[in-house]
């Protein structure tokens, strides 16, 4: 599926800014503070059978 104009016209604009570098910093400062979701193999409660 192309894009048609309107879409083209948008990109461009995200991408033709000046402050792309604060907002790289904004998005991996804030994916930082975001905790990986757990694998759906890993059992989360898998540590307490030590103490079960």
């Amino acid at each position: 599926m192309s894009l048609n104009d309107r879409d083209w016209k948008v990109l461009v604009d995200l991408f033709d800014r000046d402050d792309g570098d604060e907002i790289e910093a904004d998005i991996n400062s804030n994916l930082l503070w975001l905790t990986p979701e757990p694998c759906w193999e890993d059992d989360p409660f898998d540590f307490l059978r030590e103490y079960l």
